[in-house]
């Protein structure tokens, strides 16, 4: 295999990375209610941070017997409640009037 070949190679495997990312990305909240699997899984933590995040009242959630849920409305609530601006965002812009 040439060098340009292997580079190419190398972009399209980059490219089809960037795909199922997007994939991912636009699949992750598709859903209206979430076990605390798929939530562990979704944010890729441990059961003590989801239990963590429960106890501290981070995140909304609902209990049946051991089963925990969490709702797509408070998922999102507990992404708005710990998001940080950008700098940008929180300072105007010298020269700008």
């Amino acid at each position: 295999m040439t060098d340009e070949h292997f580079d190419k190679f190398l972009s399209s495997l980059d490219k089809l990375a960037g795909e199922i990312r997007d994939i991912r990305t636009n699949m992750a909240f598709s859903k209206d209610v979430y076990t605390n699997q798929e939530f562990m899984k979704l944010f890729d933590i441990s059961s003590a941070t989801a239990k963590k995040w429960r106890d501290s009242g981070l995140l909304g959630y609902s209990q049946i017997g051991d089963t925990y849920l969490y709702r797509k409305v408070d998922i999102e609530e507990f992404l708005l409640a710990i998001h940080h601006s950008p700098y940008a965002a929180r300072r105007p812009i010298k020269g700008r009037g």
